[in-house]
């Protein structure tokens, strides 16, 4: 289900992004990345969303990131090492999976990624596992 199709738009305050490689939604303490159909998510458009992260956000800010995917897409899953805890706005990340195949991806990136990541099954459960984190509360 897409972010603004669901309830919790209703009850979020956020800001929405339109790129090139899809749609991410700027909330408080996370935000929500719905990549487009048969992208191909690489370093370079990483380092697009970054910089609009840092843009909005400011460099000190910490984040988590809900990979909602709703769509079929590709995503270099080195990228995930690149989020060192200390060195990043990034502190946790989860992933939605509504295709048995795109969760077994998940549980790939899960291995390489260097941040807490969970693996969910519904929006709901990411944005819950998300507003539990230590670092928000």
């Amino acid at each position: 289900m897409h972010f603004e199709d669901s309830d919790f738009a209703k009850n979020f305050k956020y800001v929405k992004v339109v790129s090139k490689f899809g749609t991410y939604y700027l909330l408080d303490d996370f935000f929500i990345l719905e990549v487009n159909e048969g992208e191909h998510f690489n370093w370079d458009k990483l380092n697009d969303l970054l910089t609009s992260l840092r843009d909005y956000y400011g460099n000190h800010k910490t984040l988590a990131y809900i990979a909602n995917r709703i769509h079929s897409y590709s995503i270099d899953p080195v990228l995930w090492s690149y989020f060192d805890k200390d060195d990043s706005i990034l502190i946790a990340a989860s992933i939605v999976s509504y295709r048995d195949s795109s969760f077994m991806n998940a549980n790939i990136e899960k291995q390489l990624a260097s941040i807490p990541l969970k693996r969910a099954h519904s929006l709901g459960e990411a944005i819950n596992w998300v507003q539990q984190l230590e670092e928000f509360n």
